[in-house]
């Protein structure tokens, strides 16, 4: 019997030695031998950073050309979507060759089961997708959510009630909540020196952005970060080798794809910006 998804991400924010009741009811799990072949995949990379498939685009695009804006810092890379509308997308990755209106997506609520068959009871939490309202699977390493409704943006403290963000035809997603309201979030001291790579999604100066670490750093580090960086929302991006799979649309003939070299099919929900 394997491990679950969601176990393994509240092990991430929690440490090895809390663990938040993340995980899926499901008692279907992936077999054995196919999480061995993952297990492998991962085991076989080498460290990787976005800064080196970033840098291209900013030595060809102006960002005032640019459909996704990208800020280098030292240890950050901002990314800024020229967006109209977002949604969060289930069961299916946008296709960068086919979805010509979506500027960028990335993972966006925990998974909870290692499932290759695709249930919105394996999301965690309540989620809106396509303007339909989804129970999803509790858990308790959410603390908040992000909606997009009547063209805004909205990050709330759980609990909350995201059925009137449905009859808005909206979406919405659970997650960490990292910072509210210029107000960093309490965390438990297990977490603070866990290491990965970050994401996030933020506001930073009243514009949607998401933030990424550069290479692996502590959780406390990836925070005081985006404190000086100024953001005054953030709400955490489900993260990890194949989970960091990501792509952006520079402009109408380019893509750039973020961590690119592993992709699994365990993924099951995306945050989308559309042009």
């Amino acid at each position: 019997m394997s491990t679950s998804r969601c176990l393994f991400a509240s092990m991430l924010l929690a440490g090895w030695g809390l663990i938040l009741g993340c995980q899926a009811s499901s008692s279907k799990r992936v077999k054995p031998v196919e999480m061995d072949a993952v297990d492998s995949a991962f085991a076989m990379l080498s460290q990787e950073t976005v800064s080196e498939t970033v840098d291209t685009v900013a030595a060809d695009v102006s960002p005032a050309e640019a459909w996704v804006e990208v800020v280098n810092t030292d240890q950050l890379i901002i990314f800024y979507p020229r967006f109209a509308t977002i949604d969060l997308v289930c069961q299916t990755m946008p296709n960068p060759e086919t979805d010509t209106d979506v500027l960028f997506c990335c993972e966006a609520a925990f998974t909870g089961e290692l499932k290759l068959d695709f249930s919105h009871s394996n999301i965690a939490d309540p989620h809106v997708s396509g303007g339909k309202w989804y129970k999803g699977y509790t858990c308790k390493a959410n603390t908040g959510a992000f909606m997009w409704y009547d063209g805004t943006w909205r990050f709330a403290k759980k609990p909350v009630d995201l059925h009137p963000v449905a009859e808005k035809k909206g979406m919405a997603f659970c997650q960490r909540l990292l910072i509210l309201d210029g107000e960093t979030q309490p965390m438990w001291q297990r977490m603070r020196k866990n290491k990965t790579q970050y994401r996030a999604l933020c506001e930073v100066d009243h514009r949607l952005c998401i933030i990424e670490s550069k290479n692996v750093i502590t959780f406390e580090r990836f925070l005081l970060l985006l404190e000086q960086q100024r953001v005054t929302n953030a709400i955490y991006l489900d993260m990890g080798r194949g989970w960091n799979y990501a792509w952006f649309r520079t402009d109408s003939t380019r893509v750039e794809k973020l961590h690119p070299l592993i992709q699994i099919p365990f993924t099951t929900n995306w945050v989308v910006f559309k042009r």
